[in-house]
This record gives structure tokens, C-alpha cells and sequence, in this order.
């Protein structure tokens, strides 16, 4: 029952829904204050990791990896599957690639991270260099399937 009362006590000594109210005015004032600032995402991204072209992409440039290593999902790499490397799509997504030097064309799934290369969109597998036709390195348009 002793701590009961002193429980009671703390309780009665904070004023109901002021601090809550004073900290739901500071978050919102703070969630103001960074949405409506600029962002420098771009120049973060060009630091880190170069020019990252997002989908739609056209005319840009694709390579080629065959490395037989693990993927960045932590599963082991397939070079003769259909996939590619992506540095900020999310994994699972389907690009609709088109290679500029034949008009082929395919359906692609993100299943790693890359290309480190400057200035590179997309790292095909083996596998999806085949089928479109990329020999080492080719200009390519990129499209999220659906999007075409």
C-alpha cells in the first residue's frame, strides 16, 4: 500500500498533458523545420557514390559482372540467371531494359548492389547480358516494368 501512495504522489505532481503537449509541439516544429529545408541529397549521393541515374534512365551506360560471389542480399551470386545490380532500387524491383546498339530487349530483377564504376546505371549478370545482347559495356534505356 506504501508504494501505492508514493506512485499516486509522482502522478499527482506532473501536470497532466503539458509535457506531452510541449513535446508533440517540439517534434512538429522540428518535423517543420527539416521538410522545409533544401536537401543536399544529390551532392550526398555524388559523394558516396557517384551519379546515380534513377529510372527512367536513357542513353545511359551498362556493364557487365560475372564474379562468381555472394550478391548483397547475402545469397550466392548466379551469373547465369537474369538479374542485375542497382545501387538504390529496391531488391525485387523489374526493369525493362532496352539495349540502344540492337533494340533488344528485357525484363531484369535487382538482386544486388553496383555498379561502383562512374557514371555506369546497371551491372547485368552473364546471364541478362546474353540475352540483350551487352558485350562488356553498352548504352542502355531503363525502365521500372509497368512504366515502359
Amino acid at each position: 500500500m506504501g508504494s501505492r501512495n508514493r506512485m499516486l504522489g509522482v502522478m499527482a505532481g506532473h501536470h497532466h498533458g503539458e509535457g506531452i503537449g510541449v513535446s508533440k509541439l517540439r517534434l512538429a516544429a522540428l518535423t517543420l523545420a527539416l521538410t522545409s529545408s533544401p536537401v543536399c541529397a544529390d551532392t550526398f549521393q555524388e559523394m558516396w557514390m557517384g551519379r546515380v541515374a534513377r529510372p527512367p534512365a536513357d542513353n545511359q551506360e551498362a556493364s557487365v559482372y560475372w564474379e562468381d560471389t555472394w550478391d548483397a542480399r547475402g545469397k550466392r551470386f548466379k551469373a547465369n540467371e537474369v538479374s542485375c545490380a542497382h545501387r538504390t532500387e529496391a531488391f525485387g524491383t523489374i526493369f525493362v531494359v532496352t539495349n540502344l546498339d540492337n533494340g533488344k530487349t528485357i525484363k531484369c530483377p535487382v538482386q544486388d548492389r553496383g555498379p561502383y564504376a562512374h557514371g555506369r546505371v546497371l551491372d547485368f549478370s552473364l546471364g541478362a547480358a546474353r540475352q540483350i545482347g551487352c558485350d562488356g559495356l553498352c548504352r542502355v534505356n531503363v525502365r521500372r516494368a509497368g512504366y515502359e
